[in-house]
Formats: structure tokens, sequence, C-alpha cells
């Protein structure tokens, strides 16, 4: 049942007894007013809360305090308003649940070289289909998979065009992956915790190319593992890269190939 925010003010101020709402009721107003509502109630009964519509924009701090207080729906007066500030506030502003999906810009302001997981950031990008920009060089870090979602990923990318980027462990990394994660933004991306990569012969190229240019910093120990057919010039261009394992396969017609195969790998051989 609706309960006007005004009335509700009313009753608070006309008490110094305690307030308990014992069903789900939908308050109405101005986001202050809601919020000096919800001060006013001592108990909200269990599992019922509270539905929420706002009949003006919230500031960013109005909406986080508004979502700590309620666990019900908020309707707000327009869903294309503007957010802008630190991350975890944009984050919990945005962690409720919202009567229609949220379509507005954000703006993410946390300071240069602040420390942001790739997942606040995907799940920021994730909350409204607006365009979420990152507008200081924050230190972003994330397994492979995390900062494609962060970063790259259409539904639940930020654009973070400074940030520097930290790659930690995880089970698997392609080279196309990390390739799009370096050129989703021009501040350097580190990925020396990564073990192994696999991927063709021309991504792992534009890989090391960017390990050349400065922009990714890629282990020299790195595990390789081609997954297109490779010619020797490509598979002694690889074993000059990395010390750990190359892993991969060529055909040729001729043993007499071999001769110019550099290293000592793990290769599968085929002669016809």
């Amino acid at each position: 049942r609706g309960l006007g925010d005004v009335y509700k003010r009313q009753i608070g101020g006309d008490t110094t007894g305690t307030i308990t709402v014992q069903n789900k009721i939908d308050i109405e107003g101005t986001p202050s007013q809601v919020d000096a509502a919800f001060d006013d109630v001592n108990t909200f009964s269990a599992d019922t809360n509270a539905d929420v519509t706002l009949t003006s924009d919230p500031t960013l701090a109005q909406l986080v305090t508004i979502n700590d207080k309620i666990e019900g729906t908020i309707t707000l007066n327009d869903y294309t308003v503007h957010l802008s500030g630190l991350t975890a506030d944009v984050k919990a502003a945005l962690d409720g649940t919202f009567a229609n999906t949220y379509t507005g810009d954000v703006t993410l302001n946390d300071a240069d070289a602040t420390a942001i997981t790739a997942t606040d950031l995907s799940a920021i990008g994730e909350k409204t289909s607006g365009t979420v920009t990152v507008t200081n060089a924050i230190a972003i870090t994330g397994t492979e998979d995390e900062l494609v979602a962060a970063l790259v990923r259409d539904s639940t990318k930020v654009v973070a065009n400074t940030a520097t980027v930290t790659v930690s462990i995880s089970s698997s990394n392609t080279a196309s992956n990390l390739n799009s994660i370096n050129e989703a933004t021009t501040g350097l991306v580190t990925a020396t915790d990564v073990h192994t990569i696999s991927g063709t012969n021309d991504e792992f190229l534009v890989l090391y190319d960017a390990d050349d240019a400065g922009t990714i910093v890629i282990d020299n120990d790195v595990n390789i593992e081609v997954s297109s057919e490779s010619e020797v010039s490509e598979l002694n261009y690889l074993n000059g890269r990395t010390t750990g394992t190359i892993t991969a396969s060529f055909t040729s017609t001729s043993i007499s190939d071999l001769i110019h195969l550099e290293g000592s790998k793990n290769y599968t051989i085929t002669l016809t």
C-alpha cells in the first residue's frame, strides 16, 4: 500500500515512540524526503521492507543511502540521470533493484593509481546501457576473463583509456584476449603472472610487437601453445621470445627443414 512521504514524516514527528512498519509499503517523495522518512521508522518487518518512488533526481550520495536502507524496488524519476563519483559509491548506488533499466552515462573519478578491481568495473558497466567513463589513470587488477568483461565486452565494459592493468594468475589466457585488453588502454599492461598463453602465430606476433613497444609486459619464460599450423621461421621467432615450453606443430615435405628448427621444444612434426 502506498504511504505518502509527507504523511509518514508527520507520524514520525508526532510521536517519540517506536514506529514499526508491518507490511510492504510504497514510499513516494523527493530523495531527501524519502531519506528522512526512513530515518523515522525504527523497524521494517522481515522480508517486507518497502518500494520507493522518487519524484526528483537523487544525488549519488542519496541513491547510495536509499539503496542501503531498502530491499524493495526503486522507481527513478529519470532513468537517464548522469551519475559521477568514486567507483565504490557508484557501484553501491546501482546495486539495488530498479523498476526499469537504468540507461544513464556514468563517470568514475577515482584518483590516478587508485587500485580498482575489474569485477567492480564490469558490475557498473552491466548496470547501465549508457557509457561508463573512467577519467583518471586508475590501476585495474583482475584475471584475463575479468579484464575482458571490464574493458572489452560491450555489455559490461567501461572506457578506461589511460588505466594501468595487471593481469593476475588465471588458468586460461589467450593472446587474442591479451591483445584486446592492451588495445583498451594506453597505460601499461603487466602480464608477468601469466604462465601459459595460447593463440595463433599472427596473434602472438601482435602480442610481442606490443611487448617490444612497451605497452604490455610478457614474462620471458611463459609457456606458449600455438593453435595454428606453423612455419619453421615462426617457431624460431617464438623460441627467441621465451625460455618456456612451446607446444606447436608444423608440416613439412622434407626432413631437412628440421635442421633449421631452433631450440628444444614440444613440437609435433608431420612429414608428407
